[in-house]
């Protein structure tokens, strides 16, 4: 049985500010993810990519300092859950720690997203939950694991 996991653990946003003008840098998410992925590869036996990742100690390494854009989220997303190849693997997981984000599209409407590193609300919002179910619905991946660390991720739930 074949297990693949995307991890994705997002640290640097340079354009993503609250109201006050403060940067909205997180501190865990990169070393959660890193911790996620070795427990996925020692005890569940799971091919791990991760995300933004550097060779560190001559392994891959979830990076704290790298940024990762929202076209990368989507390719690495889009290559796990519908791979070019012949047999997809039995399981897919994706763990994504980082910042989520909301749209408000009307009253009672709004759109989720996962937060790359070029998040900029008003022109980049980042990776789509809509588009997320969009591409598990189309999948051939069996089993279909989702685990997200990140503001508005029950919005995905509705």
């Amino acid at each position: 049985m074949s297990r693949d996991a995307l991890v994705v653990g997002i640290n640097k946003y340079p354009f993503l500010k609250d109201s006050t003008g403060s940067y909205q840098h997180l501190t865990t998410p990169a070393s959660d993810a890193e911790a996620i992925a070795q427990l996925l590869e020692v005890h569940k036996n799971f091919r791990v990519k991760r995300f933004p990742a550097s060779i560190i100690d001559g392994k891959s390494q979830v990076d704290p300092d790298k940024p990762f854009k929202t076209e990368e989220l989507e390719k690495a997303i889009l290559d796990l859950f519908l791979p070019e190849t012949e047999k997809p693997p039995e399981t897919a997981l994706l763990f994504f720690a980082g910042h989520g984000l909301r749209k408000q599209l009307r009253q009672n409407l709004t759109q989720g997203f996962l937060a790359a590193s070029d998040v900029n609300p008003g022109k980049i919002w980042g990776f789509s939950l809509r588009d997320l179910w969009d591409i598990l619905q189309q999948s051939q991946v069996k089993q279909q694991i989702i685990w997200l660390d990140c503001c508005f991720a029950p919005i995905w739930c509705y």
